[in-house]
């Protein structure tokens, strides 16, 4: 499985802020498919999850030497204030408790210099893999009220202003029906005849030269200090 191709999360951050240069932290990495991307424009990427294994396999996942890997068990990053250009959440804010996503956001203003910015980066609600998602149980399942509670906690971000969302779609590249079923369906097979049949319908109908393309909608945030 490959994550976004055509490297349309770099190309939606670098429409909303200079990548070129800055200091980056980066909340909730996961294996590291955007780190690699976002640190070939910076100066520095601070990269940070909660689980640690994912953090080990994001460090196997690159060989770009100004990423530093940082293991945080309970979401708060223990770094200096103002030591940062831009603060990115990578699809991973509607991952924390809710009631401490408001200080989570709180946290990583105070790590950003004055003039700094937070990028949050969400699922949308719309696309083929979405469908897969709520028709077969793909992924995560369904994330609406997660998604919901963290748009929730930008537009009451005390001294910071959120500004219009975003909206920009990704694809998720599958090689064929076994690679999408190892990476986003394991328990495929345990599901009733009639639906098996019609998931491999679904999985046809994406399939073209490449190999299975879903796409899914994601939605950029931008957080501007007001204060």
């Amino acid at each position: 499985m490959l994550l976004d191709p055509d490297n349309k999360y770099i190309q939606a951050i670098n429409d909303h802020t200079l990548l070129t240069g800055a200091t980056i932290l980066e909340i909730g990495c996961g294996t590291g498919r955007m780190t690699s991307d976002i640190a070939k424009y910076a100066a520095k990427v601070v990269a940070t999850d909660l689980d640690e294994t994912i953090l080990a396999q994001a460090k196997k996942n690159t060989s770009v030497q100004n990423i530093e890997f940082l293991h945080t068990p309970d979401g708060f990053p223990d770094l200096p204030e103002q030591s940062f250009d831009l603060v990115i959440y990578t699809l991973s804010l509607h991952h924390i408790p809710q009631d401490r996503m408001v200080d989570n956001l709180h946290h990583s203003g105070t790590l950003l210099k004055e003039d700094g910015k937070i990028i949050v980066i969400e699922p949308g609600d719309s696309g083929s893999f979405l469908e897969a998602k709520k028709r077969f149980g793909a992924g995560s399942g369904d994330e609406s009220a997660v998604k919901a509670a963290a748009l929730d906690a930008m537009q009451n971000l005390e001294g910071w202003e959120l500004s219009p969302t975003y909206h920009f779609n990704v694809d998720f590249l599958f090689d064929n029906a076994n690679d999408f079923y190892t990476n986003k369906l394991p328990a495929y097979q345990a599901m009733p005849e009639e639906k098996l049949s019609k998931l491999h319908h679904f999985l046809q109908q994406h399939t073209g030269p490449r190999g299975i393309i879903l796409q899914s909608a994601r939605h950029l945030h931008l957080l501007i200090r007001t204060f």
